[in-house]
């Protein structure tokens, strides 16, 4: 299981389960070449708003599907888009 780990505010360590956004974000930019610092500046977000990231805005996802170069929708789920049938 996947964890994030953040400071308290008291200086000590506090450790969450990472959110599977964040583990498919984290996952996508190393398949890139990206580190996470990269990646935020390039996304115009902080490194925290990554690793918080569970339930992002529009722009925010938009902005970090396109500094991975790839569609919100890529980023957003794990399948891709089902392709519309065609009538005859």
């Amino acid at each position: 299981m996947a964890t994030v780990s953040e400071r308290h505010p008291g200086g000590r360590p506090r450790v969450r389960e990472a959110s599977p956004l964040y583990i498919r974000v984290e996952s996508l930019a190393k398949r890139r070449g990206l580190r996470l610092d990269e990646l935020a500046a390039n996304a115009g977000v902080s490194v925290a708003t990554l690793y918080q990231l569970r339930d992002p805005r529009v722009s925010t996802a938009q902005a970090i599907a396109t500094a991975l170069g790839i569609t919100i929708d890529k980023l957003l789920t794990d399948e891709p888009p089902k392709k519309r049938m065609r009538s005859a």
